[in-house]
């Protein structure tokens, strides 16, 4: 990786991400969606993509999933600002389906545009422990050949020495409840629960 560039301050990142246009998502975004919380936490979480929401809000996790992640963590009594929370890209950018604006997954080149923003946020964090949201942020932040449903809810050393760690998304967990599917949504949300509270546990956030 190249030497990233300096900055003393996080206003400083901040004001650089909304200079941004190293990708095709800067041209789509309203904000960008710079990164969240605590500066110093012990916990970083990592989602795929800003939300419409988002995209609105200027902060990540703002949604209707964000909401779901926000019970989750309360039930283990944690709060956002106890943590660190971002993305791999820091623009929304949408496609219609179904007559409707959704999430676009981001693409590899546009994650490897924004990775020197994630890097930069890590560094000046310096969390113990990453925990990755969805299967993009895993393969970005474990391993390229992550598979989510076999490999979450384990934790594994990075190269820099930090602990990661993988789980669901919460949109995802919010989708088999709007399916109806009362159990799997129940099974799913409780994988999400048990993941964070490890991440957590591993942070030194809690010893419980």
């Amino acid at each position: 990786m190249q030497p990233l560039p300096l900055y003393d301050a996080f206003d400083a990142v901040r004001e650089a991400v909304e200079q941004c246009a190293a990708c095709e998502r800067g041209a789509e975004r309203q904000l960008a969606v710079f990164g969240f919380g605590a500066p110093d936490a012990a916990l970083m979480l990592v989602g795929e993509a800003p939300s419409s929401t988002d995209d609105a809000t200027g902060k990540p996790f703002t949604g209707p999933a964000g909401r779901l992640l926000d019970d989750v963590l309360a039930e283990h009594s944690l709060h956002r600002r106890d943590l660190w929370i971002t993305n791999l890209v820091r623009c929304f950018a949408g496609r219609m389906r179904d007559g409707r604006v959704e999430n676009r997954p981001a693409k590899a080149g546009e994650i490897k545009a924004c990775a020197q923003w994630l890097e930069l946020e890590i560094q000046m964090v310096a969390p113990k422990v990453l925990l990755a949201i969805g299967a993009p942020a895993a393969k970005a932040l474990i391993a390229k050949d992550f598979k989510l449903q076999e490999q979450r809810g384990k934790l594994s050393e990075r190269a820099d020495g930090r602990l990661a760690i993988a789980t669901l998304q919460p949109a995802y967990v919010m989708r088999l409840r709007n399916l109806v599917d009362r159990q799997a949504y129940l099974d799913a949300r409780e994988l999400l629960s048990a993941d964070i509270a490890l991440a957590a546990r591993a942070a030194g956030l809690f010893d419980g």
